[in-house]
């Protein structure tokens, strides 16, 4: 793990809803696995105070790329800093998804919203069967060059039904779930936390193993403000160290409150 200032490459807006951001280091890209993340502080001053976490959206040599949105006053600041502008970031973070899978195993990956970065980045590296992906409508999804290195079959979900399948997600997870064994599945979620209590539940219904990468508001990301505990099997556990990543069978808490 390493606390550095890096060299902002490219910060640029890929569509109406994602921007792409990349910098150059070492450091920060060596032996990355899927499902890792990065802590990054936006700006020197106490303006934002904490820093935000993000997910590696691609690793290339020394090359680290995230892509995220605009969710609040931090990343609307990142949003508008220029190439050569400067940011420190503390990485790598947390532990990632499983990349092994039984020799028979399926790998169904599911994504929405900021959880598509982390899902890409696993399906470039290990392939994945099935790559679901959830929006909101066809203005949200990734242009088509940015899956164009996805290995595996990639289906889409909007709600309002403008680009793919008309409803949720989980609609073309079931359709999967009821052409095959369910033993030979494996998923693989990331995003809003409701879409990802709706597969863990639907996966629970149907007897299919998985993992949810779980971001709890980290703030420190090293395990010692305790502000991202997660109820598992062994009790409460910090995100940011023992996961973001937990097998659905761990997972001991609602995602979604109320």
């Amino acid at each position: 793990m390493t606390d550095e200032e890096v060299v902002i490459l490219k910060n640029r807006k890929i569509n109406d809803k994602y921007f792409s951001l990349s910098f150059k280091s070492g450091k920060l890209a060596r032996g990355i696995e899927p499902g890792q993340f990065l802590n990054v502080q936006i700006e020197a001053g106490a303006d934002p105070f904490l820093r935000r976490p993000f997910s590696y959206y691609r690793v290339k040599g020394d090359v680290v790329e995230i892509l995220y949105e605009i969710l609040g006053h931090g990343t609307g600041i990142l949003s508008r800093k220029p190439a050569g502008s400067t940011l420190r970031v503390l990485g790598p973070l947390g532990k990632p998804f499983t990349s092994a899978l039984k020799k028979k195993a399926k790998r169904v990956l599911v994504a929405g919203g900021i959880g598509v970065p982390p899902l890409v980045f696993l399906a470039e590296r290990y392939g994945a069967d099935y790559f679901l992906v959830g929006a909101k409508s066809r203005a949200e999804v990734l242009p088509s060059k940015e899956l164009s290195k996805v290995k595996g079959k990639i289906l889409y979900a909007t709600n309002d039904g403008s680009y793919g399948t008309k409803g949720f997600v989980t609609v073309l997870l079931e359709k999967i779930f009821q052409e095959f064994n369910p033993a030979e599945l494996f998923v693989q979620t990331c995003g809003p936390k409701p879409m990802m209590q709706a597969v863990m539940d639907l996966a629970h219904r149907y007897e299919v193993r998985g993992e949810a990468s779980i971001d709890e508001g980290m703030a420190c990301g090293v395990g010692a403000c305790l502000g991202c505990m997660v109820e598992t099997d062994v009790g409460l556990v910090p995100s940011c160290t023992e996961g973001p990543v937990f097998g659905f069978h761990r997972i001991k808490q609602s995602l979604v409150e109320g």
